[in-house]
C-alpha cells in the first residue's frame, strides 16, 4: 500500500517498527470521526412532543416537540412565554426542571 511521505509515495513497508526500522503516521479522516468544537450542535429531526410534558417546579407543562441534535442529543420544546416554540429552547435548562413524564389519558 502506498503512503504518502515527506519523500513522496512510498510504498509501506510490512511488518512492525522492530523488523522494518520504519515508523508510519497514518491519520483516519472520515465523517463519524469529526467534531466540530467551534459550532453549537445542529438540528437533524424535530418529532411530536406526543403526550409528553416537562416537569418544571411540580408542574407538567406539554412538550411541543422534541429535537434531535448531530451531537446525538435530544430535548424538549414547550412553548415560550410568549406562546411561541423555538426549536432550540431546550426545556431541561428551565428552573427547577425535574424530568420528563408521559400523560396517560384515559379514553
Amino acid at each position: 500500500m502506498p503512503v504518502n511521505t515527506t519523500h513522496g509515495p512510498q510504498e509501506a513497508p510490512r511488518g512492525t517498527r522492530e523488523s522494518t526500522g520504519h515508523t508510519i503516521n497514518t491519520s483516519r479522516v472520515v465523517a463519524e470521526d469529526l467534531h466540530y468544537l467551534d459550532e453549537e450542535p445542529e438540528i437533524l429531526a424535530v418529532l411530536p412532543g406526543g403526550d409528553w410534558c416537562a416537569v418544571v417546579d411540580g408542574d407538567a407543562i406539554p412538550l411541543v416537540a422534541w429535537v434531535a441534535l448531530d451531537d446525538a442529543s435530544m430535548h424538549g420544546v414547550a412553548l415560550d412565554e410568549g406562546g411561541r416554540v423555538n426549536l432550540s429552547n431546550n426545556v431541561e435548562t428551565r428552573p427547577h426542571f425535574s424530568g420528563y413524564k408521559q400523560n396517560n389519558h384515559q379514553r
